[in-house]
């Protein structure tokens, strides 16, 4: 993944040596729409938007401290080492370095983040088929169900994955460790079992992914 200059990590130093919100030596851009933002790979670009994935939730799978944004017109994942602390709901304005996180998931490598408002708005999912949920709104807080076609495989130490299919196809659900979602505690994940699974669209190393937050987000659908 793409690191600071040197310089700019001296600048970072200083800023937070000083107890202040990261920042670069210019102000931000003009903040543009997430959906166009996504269309800039290799681009410097500030957006704003809700946070949908917390801080550091899904620290055990991507190695990082990062969180999601979501604006009307799509959502991104922001690469951070640092744990800002954001909570779903808040609004912030982040700007950073589009860029592909070395397995195919698009993000925005960050070097700003403003905070906005505290924890005041909620970002609905878009309740989707499969196909539509990995094919036109990654990085987006997306609904989907289906059946379980295969018990879940243990991933250790990052997290479980299994696999549920509907009539437009199949996707992957990867529940981080840093999500306290313990699989092996919940007898009903089973194949042929119906769930739906609220989460991140993503992507990893060529495979298309729904990320669960918590456990409120998986939810048995109906019986076998």
């Amino acid at each position: 993944m793409r690191r600071w200059l040197a310089w700019g990590l001296m600048i970072a130093g200083l800023w937070m040596l000083l107890g202040a919100w990261p920042a670069i030596a210019a102000e931000p851009l003009q903040s543009r729409a997430i959906a166009e933002a996504r269309q800039q790979s290799d681009s410097f670009v500030t957006v704003t938007g809700v946070v949908t994935v917390p801080s550091a939730r899904f620290e055990s799978a991507t190695f990082d401290r990062g969180f999601a944004v979501q604006d009307e017109t799509g959502g991104l994942y922001i690469h951070t080492d640092r744990d800002w602390g954001l909570h779903q709901g808040d609004r912030v304005t982040v700007t950073g370095f589009i860029t592909d996180d070395g397995h195919g998931q698009q993000v925005l490598d960050l070097q700003r983040v403003d905070l906005r408002d505290r924890a005041t708005i909620t970002v609905s999912p878009q309740r989707v088929s499969i196909h539509d949920a990995i094919a036109r709104l990654k990085g987006s807080l997306v609904t989907v169900e289906g059946e379980i076609q295969r018990a879940v495989v243990d991933d250790a130490p990052y997290g479980d994955r299994l696999w549920i299919r509907d009539d437009t196809g199949t996707v992957q659900v990867y529940i981080p460790r840093s999500t306290n979602i313990n699989p092996a505690a919940w007898p009903d994940l089973q194949p042929r079992q119906w769930l739906t699974v609220t989460g991140f669209s993503g992507e990893y190393d060529g495979r298309d992914e729904v990320i669960p937050r918590d456990r409120k987000d998986i939810v048995i659908a109906r019986s076998p």
